[in-house]
């Protein structure tokens, strides 16, 4: 498990690996295993990969003489999606030796093609910068798109590193409680709730009051209405992101003890291992 040990800090796998097996299978039990051994995921991680591989593609063509023809930034955006089909079906190649871990796979697929659409949308931002030319008058926008195409793609990538070494951390104190939860993840935890609820709020007072603030030219529509409106994206990017995360997320620390003590744990609850490793 490469991604675990990029994820995993050093105190995180120290305290994984002094997790005996009678301590893992008193939270890990048979109706945990047959929930990571199932299948039902295998549809969805597709559909997923389809969504992302056609809005990738989609990108890439922009700069193939559909909008503008550029034949360098159009190779380095098929590149990406070269790079995101060969790793996706590499995380998935190993469900078929590791049946237990499936959802684990499955996951992890859906993780690292949020993660690979993110990347091509801030490459896509950068050409399309450059894609004018090199010119003094488009210099200030060239900069300043770069500058936020590069800041929101890191901005966003280490967000969803941070968060996934939280519910890391959270699901590890299940196993140790003397394991301290970051308080700004439980913040996270619970902005996903208060955030749709903003969301649909947003909405619906901007529904009800649009003719008013259509006809209204005093600063109240001038400023305020803008601020809310960048707020109100800001929030549904945060959600687009954080929910398929949280949602998403491949457990795993228990994906890590079920593999440390993999052949214990078959045994333990009677699995065959063509039922346990899908041979």
């Amino acid at each position: 498990m490469k991604l675990t040990k990029i994820l995993f800090n050093k105190d995180i796998q120290e305290t994984i690996q002094k997790i005996s097996f009678n301590q893992a299978s008193q939270i890990i039990n048979r109706k945990i295993i047959e929930k990571t051994m199932n299948q039902k995921m295998l549809l969805l991680r597709y559909i997923v990969f389809a969504i992302i591989i056609s809005i990738e593609g989609l990108l890439a063509s922009t700069f193939s003489g559909w909008v503008v023809s550029s034949p360098i930034f159009a190779l380095l955006e098929w590149a990406v999606v070269l790079v995101t089909i060969i790793y996706f079906f590499k995380i998935n190649l190993k469900s078929f030796s590791e049946n237990y871990l499936s959802r684990f796979y499955s996951c992890c697929s859906i993780i690292f093609s949020i993660v690979s659409v993110i990347f091509s949308i801030g490459l896509w931002f950068v050409f399309g910068a450059f894609s004018a030319g090199i010119k003094d008058e488009y210099m200030t926008q060239i900069i300043i798109q770069t500058i936020c195409a590069v800041g929101g793609v890191i901005l966003v990538s280490f967000a969803i590193y941070k968060y996934l070494q939280y519910l890391e951390i959270n699901e590890l104190a299940v196993f140790d409680p003397t394991i301290k939860i970051p308080l700004w993840g439980k913040l996270v935890d619970k902005s996903l709730i208060y955030g749709i609820v903003i969301v649909i709020a947003g909405m619906q007072i901007y529904r009800m009051n649009k003719f008013w603030i259509l006809n209204d030219d005093s600063w109240i529509s001038t400023m305020l209405v803008p601020m809310g409106e960048i707020l109100l994206v800001a929030i549904v990017v945060f959600l687009l992101v954080a929910i398929p995360v949280r949602f998403f997320y491949p457990d795993f620390v228990k994906s890590c003890l079920l593999q440390k003590y993999t052949d214990v744990f078959r045994k333990e609850y009677g699995f065959t291992k063509k039922e346990w490793y899908g041979e």
